[in-house]
């Protein structure tokens, strides 16, 4: 390997770890921002524990909340709608199938808060593993449509 190659390589992994810390960032305190929002609002009219009282809406209401931030993030950066909707939704369907899960059995109903808030970051670096040209900045996130 060349110095030129290391090089690249350290830069196009510098650019995929500052885009996921970036993303990761976005959506976590905007997600909080709209929980406070949010389950607020819900203590006000008599839901003042909804994580507790309804533990698969408060999760499905916090996959929303993890995922506008960051689609409207993506979209102020400029990035195509497909690797945008790819990113959100591999943060809702986290949300849908933690849900799923929690009603099957396979997980308890009252933990589904806290694995939606632990894997939001991890599911979202899965789905950038699987357009690393995009992310590492290999390719313009302006000119990748498909």
């Amino acid at each position: 390997m060349t110095t030129q190659t290391k090089y690249s390589s350290v830069r196009y992994a510098g650019h995929f770890l500052l885009h996921l810390l970036e993303m990761c960032v976005t959506m976590c305190v905007g997600a909080v921002i709209l929980s406070f929002a949010f389950f607020g609002g819900a203590a006000l009219i008599g839901y003042p524990d909804l994580v507790r009282q309804a533990p698969a809406f408060a999760t499905l209401v916090l996959a929303i909340n993890l995922t506008v931030p960051m689609v409207a993030w993506m979209r102020f950066r400029r990035h195509e709608w497909r690797p945008t909707l790819e990113m959100g939704g591999a943060t809702l369907a986290l949300g849908i199938l933690l849900i799923a899960a929690g009603w099957l059995g396979i997980i308890p109903v009252s933990d589904l808060f806290e694995w939606e808030i632990r894997l939001a970051c991890p599911v979202m670096l899965v789905a950038m593993l699987f357009r690393l040209d995009l992310y590492t900045g290999r390719m313009s996130h302006h000119a990748h449509a498909a």
